[in-house]
């Protein structure tokens, strides 16, 4: 038997009957499909009931409902239209259900399948009160013991005394004796039939009484109606109709996608497509190389598309992460999926290609060389607070009315009352105690400054004038699902293998310079400031008045983790090498007072206030190595000859690193020799390498006390050597 899958009707989609009306609702229609493996979209709305993998057989889907006190979990039509079941009864249809209740509810009352009538939300006391009354089944004990039971109850007879009557006249079926008009509760704080459950006979405000209305069903789900424990059930295949109903077509795909419109534009690249009749919503993926395979590894699911949305189709910015990506070309696939997620991957008819003309450069974190660390930590001691250090075509990352999504707080009035710029780089420092360094920059426009109180403590300067951060330690395109196209796919803050952090940097005391004490704080790992962390603050003024403030921190990226539960030690990318990290920057402000505004620079689709605990809404951000710089970007004077730098540090213990600079592309070789001139090491043999400033590491940790000559040769020829001093 093939079966056909009610639309609900137009006007409950559409919500166009009237709020108060007592009409019918559209029919539910003959048979009609819940749950199987993923919810009916025609549903218009899941109360809190995620799909999750089968506590006993992995391979399937199913329905999760967690245990609340006084919980309902379930499915929700629209708010203002029920549905008619009339017919549905009197036609003799059944539940199916497949139901798994964990023992842990056994002994425990009124653990009942739940359906209700719809309200106009009236809770009066006077007689015109809409209260949504319930028809429930309660789950026996023996039901209750963590095992799947397939259940076909036949609906009930249509009123609390003609239910009552067959129960006595045992003329229903086993199942069907577990069925209750149970009365309803009031959002007005009373219950009409909840305690004595006698129906029209209620000592519950019996003049309040109503029978429930199969005309307008409003949700049906799982109930637990008490406070005294309890645990999971689950839901599958779910339907109403007949006892041999066929529930084949809602595993079947539907037909193809077709129709996909390309286009680019200044706002972003946007794919737009006519609605199909009969599907029941989008998935549009994308990756930076032509798609063949939505479920390869390098495709992202950018976005899924429902049946009823406003628009079809999306808008899609995506800045160029770093100028290696040029020139920014994305492959789009749209796929369709059916009333119940079941997807038709074919998409021979619904690809194609955009290389957007428009397309923004984003700014990026870029690794420093020694002397611009070495600067940047000399302007820490000195409480010096500048961007002398930063090189000086370094871009910074701004948050302002362009560049900003509200975050845990309301947003600005204007730019002038928040907004802020951020320059970011790090050094790798061999022989250091910390060798991982992230410096921070930032200069905030605030025309009120309040710092936090000289005593609070890091961990509480969100709630004043501050500067937080989200930080991954991974590339998003190492753990699952991620990718530089969707960012992390962390739903929540991690530890271990691809560990997520936050750093603050905030000031404490009265907001002037001398006054004021800043922290660099890092949470979600330490919740404390690091070993070797520090932070400088200072106002910024035009001259007369005050404009601002601005910090300068450093990060030990290597004094961060977490070891007792398992984060990884990352080094930073160096050289020639990226890492796409996810990233995001948020500007806390209090005028006067508390915190009361909060934007962040993320502005992903999905970014929320709750950023702050959510990592796939954060941006993807490169760090790049120095030698990814684009030549137009380093803006340099290359020497005339080869130069060799000293080593740095010098003396050094384990490990120093080593700067030349090139005039020309050249083959490069560098050796180093103990003072009877015996070769210890080889740090580059006939390399060939690009004209530029290039910097090599060397491990001497194998090497005694002493002093000893590294060597550079260009074109075969020897230009310099210098001297160096290991301490053990």
């Amino acid at each position: 038997m093939r079966i056909t899958i009610s639309l609900i009707c137009i006007s409950l989609l559409l919500g166009v009957t009237d709020v108060f009306s007592q009409a019918p609702g559209p029919a539910l229609g003959d048979e009609f499909i819940f749950f199987v493996d993923s919810p009916n979209v025609l549903v218009p709305s899941i109360f809190r009931g995620p799909v999750v993998a089968d506590p006993v057989d992995p391979t399937n889907f199913v329905m999760q409902f967690m245990y609340g006190n006084w919980a309902f979990r379930g499915f929700q039509f629209v708010d203002s239209v029920g549905v008619d079941l009339s017919q549905n009864r009197a036609d003799g249809d059944v539940l199916h259900l497949r139901l798994l209740v964990d023992p842990s509810n056994q002994g425990q009352e009124k653990v009942q399948l739940l359906w209700e009538d719809k309200t106009d939300g009236s809770g009066t006391s006077d007689g015109t009160a809409d209260i949504p009354f319930r028809l429930v089944w309660r789950v026996p004990e023996h039901y209750r013991d963590g095992n799947w039971h397939r259940l076909q109850i036949p609906l009930p007879p249509a009123t609390y005394q003609e239910l009552e009557d067959a129960k006595m006249s045992g003329t229903l079926d086993t199942l069907s004796n577990y069925w209750k008009y149970a009365g309803g509760w009031s959002s007005g704080g009373f219950g009409v039939g909840l305690v004595d459950e006698a129906g029209p006979n209620t000592n519950e405000r019996p003049e309040l009484w109503q029978e429930f209305e199969w005309s307008n069903v409003w949700r049906f789900g799982f109930h637990w109606d008490h406070n005294t424990g309890g645990g999971n059930v689950y839901f599958d295949d779910v339907y109403i109709g007949p006892r041999d109903m066929d529930l084949s077509p809602a595993l079947e795909p539907p037909g193809p996608m077709s129709g996909v419109v390309f286009a680019t534009s200044e706002a972003g690249n946007r794919l737009s497509w006519e609605p199909i009749q009969g599907y029941g919503s989008y998935n549009v993926y994308a990756s930076l190389e032509p798609i063949i395979d939505v479920e390869a590894s390098d495709v992202a699911l950018l976005a899924s598309v429902p049946y009823n949305a406003p628009r079809f189709g999306i808008l899609h910015r995506f800045p160029l992460i770093h100028p290696s990506l040029a020139p920014g070309t994305i492959y789009y696939a749209v796929t369709s999926l059916s009333l119940f997620s079941v997807e038709n991957q074919d998409i021979s008819q619904s690809s194609g290609e955009l290389t957007d003309p428009f397309i923004p450069t984003q700014t990026y974190i870029t690794e420093l060389t020694d002397e611009e660390g070495w600067q940047l930590q000399r302007n820490l001691g000195a409480g010096n607070v500048s961007r002398e250090g930063f090189p000086d075509w370094l871009e910074p990352f701004v948050v302002d009315r362009n560049h900003s999504r509200r975050g845990d707080g309301g947003l600005p009035e204007s730019d002038e009352d928040l907004s802020g710029k951020v320059w970011a780089g790090y050094v790798w420092w061999a022989g250091f105690e910390a060798t991982m360094r992230l410096y921070i920059y930032a200069e905030v426009t605030d025309d009120q400054v309040t710092v936090a109180p000289q005593d609070t403590p890091p961990s509480e300067a969100w709630r004043h004038d501050s500067i937080e951060f989200g930080w991954g330690n991974y590339d998003v395109r190492d753990p699952d699902g991620g990718s530089t196209l969707i960012g992390s796919p962390h739903t929540d803050m991690l530890r271990g293998e691809f560990a997520d952090y936050s750093f603050r940097i905030s000031g404490h005391g009265d907001g002037t310079k001398d006054g004021t004490t800043a922290h660099a704080f890092v949470g979600w790992s330490l919740d404390a400031e690091p070993l070797g962390g520090r932070a400088a603050y200072d106002l910024m003024t035009d001259g007369t008045s005050v404009t601002g403030w601005k910090v300068l921190a450093v990060f030990p990226l290597d004094e961060i983790q977490n070891f007792d539960q398992m984060d990884a030690v990352l080094p930073p990318p160096l050289g020639t090498d990226i890492r796409f990290i996810p990233f995001n920057i948020a500007l806390n402000d209090g005028d006067g007072a508390e915190r009361d505004t909060q934007i962040q620079w993320s502005i992903k689709d999905n970014a929320n206030p709750r950023w702050w605990r959510n990592p796939s809404q954060w941006m993807t951000v490169a760090m790049a190595g120095r030698l990814t710089v684009a030549s137009s970007e380093r803006n340099q004077e290359l020497p005339e000859v080869v130069t060799l730098v000293q080593n740095y540090p010098n003396p050094f213990n384990s490990g120093t690193a080593i700067q030349f600079t090139l005039p020309r592309s050249e083959h490069v070789s560098m050796h180093v020799y103990d003072t009877l001139g015996r070769s210890v090491g080889t740090l580059l043999q006939n390399e060939f390498m690009s004209s530029g400033t290039h910097i090599v590491r060397f491990d001497a940790r194998g090497l005694a006390t002493g002093v000893y000559l590294y060597r550079l040769e260009a074109g075969g020829t020897i230009v310099a050597s210098r001297k160096m001093l290991v301490m053990k």
